[in-house]
């Protein structure tokens, strides 16, 4: 039986699944690069997030007063991004995760969206005394980046490349329309990426295990991912 792979999706049973079993080690060299992987990933974008809020110099986000146009169409993309928006889409995110039975699919999606919001919540109210408002991590381009993340890593190897591709999309139309309205410079841009870029990755890291834990509870429905968690806490005690 060849390996089981390591994306977000279920794992589907081989034909000769009962009698061939993967070395163990075969999926655990992998996981371990990958882990180490992503895990320089989120500590770099922490880095980079403390440079740019501590000592990157102030960009004046650019704004003119003629291209009014623009200005209230940028507004209006702005204001579609509120909290009602961003809680509706983590819920369709969370469905989607439990219809494709992904064992971590829902805490990650939860963790990522919440944890990257709340974190630029809270670098908003612990910084916004010494550092220029534009110059903090804008919330809704925040909320619109945690989303695509959480969607990137529940979505089907088949949907993938469109929720990228699409999302990309969003990213640049909400960064844009914050630079045209003034709520964000380049540096509130950069850390608001920054603050994703530090839970996605950890993020994924959890649904590296998400097939293994989908391989297990197809086997035995009651042996949950939970319940894995829970022994393997108990051991490291």
């Amino acid at each position: 039986m060849p390996p089981p792979s390591l994306d977000s999706g279920p794992i589907r049973a081989s034909p000769d699944a009962g009698t061939l079993a993967a070395p163990p080690g075969t999926t655990s060299r992998p996981r371990r690069r990958a882990v180490v992987a992503r895990l320089a990933v989120s500590g770099a974008s922490a880095v980079l997030l403390l440079i740019f809020l501590m000592w990157a110099p102030h960009v004046a986000p650019s704004t003119s007063g003629e291209s009014t146009t623009a200005s209230a169409l940028a507004a209006h993309v702005l204001d579609a991004i509120d909290v009602t928006a961003v809680l509706i889409a983590v819920a369709v995110l969370a469905v989607v995760a439990l219809i494709r039975k992904l064992p971590f699919g829902i805490g990650v999606v939860i963790a990522c969206t919440i944890g990257a919001v709340v974190t630029s919540a809270l670098a908003r109210e612990i910084l916004g005394a010494s550092v220029p408002s534009a110059d903090l991590p804008n919330g809704q381009l925040v909320a619109v980046v945690s989303l695509l993340a959480a969607a990137s890593m529940v979505a089907s190897t088949t949907w993938r490349p469109v929720i990228l591709g699409l999302g990309t999309v969003a990213t640049l139309a909400v960064a844009a329309a914050a630079l045209i309205v003034g709520s964000a410079s380049v540096t509130g841009i950069v850390s608001a990426a920054s603050i994703v870029f530090v839970w996605w990755p950890v993020c994924s890291i959890v649904m590296l295990y998400s097939p293994v834990a989908a391989a297990r509870e197809a086997r035995n429905p009651l042996d949950t991912a939970a319940l894995a968690v829970q022994r393997k806490m108990g051991r490291s005690r």
